[in-house]
């Protein structure tokens, strides 16, 4: 180790073992703060600095790891996934000098120095545009850009892929935390995350109505608490199948979800510098998102020149009562050669997708069930064909044979 570093963990440990908080006036007590906040961001810095060279090293397998990262995790007494990313950021740090300075002056943290990383590593064009953001942006605004400049430097193949990552990596556990509480973690897809945070607060609203009636006021979350489980439960004064008249909603449904998105990426299938395709509330997300339909959505086709908005369309998806009831009279089960459900079914636009044609019309749809309808959107899997022929085709990386046509069902 080296001998300035063995000093400096000398003197640390030292200046802690008298630290006594109640002795030191509030502004010593702000100033220590300070001061360990720095050492703290240099240490990480040091960390990301050797974390790539050190998980070469021989002393991680002599040591009984499998990996380094679990090496990392452990000596850090950090999460795995941690560990992960403070390697993959480490390697990124190789072509990033501009980064790697920031962090060496100890101007960079680590969750921001992860940020920058990853987005310039895909554009080296946007790093100094990040490191900027990071001295003057909160953690969050960061995230949002890194997250814009990942997008735009993206194909449409790496699009659709990103968009189908996140869909495998779809999650919810529960556990008991040390208070009591039941905790969910959850990990959504963009557009069902949207459409269940609109739900919720839909019948949040709707509650604190109600309590603001009876002068029962309680926070925010609470209310979004409740909601939620009104919502589960079946319980709900908002939405299909609730137990109220829905007053307040105009009648509309609760999960409407805002789509921005630049026309020419919408067509294109991705998005490219300058351009946007994002949820309103949520943020950036991968252009196959639009394409999937969303029940109720309400997409937002932006129109530019640059930076000069030309024209704002607004498109809805919803199909009309009447092509639902002809839809359903033709398609009376999923559409996919061999599959026989029949409930909770999806409208698809089979022929050209709503992306391209921008209407809403039966001889476009083909209903088709969740499971489906995800290998489809997330999937690269085609529907072809029509009533009485429906087949579908494989992405070429598949190995799968398309499925013949096969007799009429409607």
């Amino acid at each position: 180790m080296s001998t300035a570093l063995g000093t400096a963990i000398r003197q640390l440990r030292s200046f802690l073992a008298d630290a006594d908080p109640q002795r030191v006036t509030t502004t010593q007590a702000a100033q220590f703060v300070e001061a360990l906040c720095e050492i703290e961001r240099l240490a990480t810095a040091g960390k990301l600095l050797f974390a790539s060279r050190a998980a070469c090293s021989p002393m991680v397998a002599d040591q009984g790891y499998t990996t380094a990262a679990f090496w990392l995790a452990e000596t850090s007494k950090a999460p795995v996934g941690e560990a992960i990313s403070a390697i993959a950021t480490s390697k990124a740090l190789a072509e990033l000098p501009d980064t790697a300075a920031a962090l060496r002056a100890g101007a960079l943290s680590g969750a921001q120095a992860k940020e920058v990383a990853k987005a310039a590593t895909k554009d080296r064009t946007a790093e100094k545009e990040l490191l900027g953001l990071a001295r003057r942006e909160s953690l969050k605004g960061l995230q949002d850009r890194a997250r814009q400049v990942l997008a735009q430097s993206a194909s449409k193949e790496d699009d659709a892929a990103r968009a189908r990552a996140i869909y495998e990596r779809r999650s919810l556990r529960h556990y008991l935390d040390h208070e009591g509480f039941l905790r969910l973690d959850t990990r959504l897809t963009p557009e069902a995350g949207a459409r269940v945070i609109s739900s919720i607060q839909a019948e949040a609203d709707a509650i604190f109505r109600q309590k603001h009636k009876q002068e029962d006021r309680e926070a925010p979350e609470a209310y979004r608490a409740d909601a939620l489980v009104a919502l589960v439960t079946g319980r709900a004064m908002t939405g299909a199948g609730s137990r109220g008249t829905g007053k307040g909603t105009g009648g509309a449904r609760t999960d409407t979800v805002v789509i921005r998105v630049d026309a020419p990426a919408l067509a294109r299938g991705h998005v490219q510098s300058g351009e946007r395709c994002e949820i309103a509330g949520v943020g950036p997300v991968p252009v196959a998102a639009v394409s999937r339909n969303l029940p109720g959505a309400w997409v937002k086709i932006v129109f530019r020149d640059t930076k000069e908005v030309k024209g704002v369309c607004h498109v809805g998806r919803t199909v009309t009562a009447h092509q639902q009831s002809a839809l359903e009279e033709r398609d009376p089960t999923c559409v996919w050669p061999g599959c026989s459900v029949s409930h909770g079914l999806e409208s698809h636009h089979f022929v050209e997708d709503y992306a391209d044609c921008g209407t809403t019309s039966l001889d476009n749809l083909a209903r088709v069930c969740a499971r489906h309808h995800d290998m489809i959107t997330y999937g690269g899997f085609v529907l072809e064909g029509g009533p009485g022929q429906w087949r579908f085709r494989a992405p070429p990386a598949s190995a799968r044979d398309p499925v013949q046509p096969f007799a009429d069902t409607s």
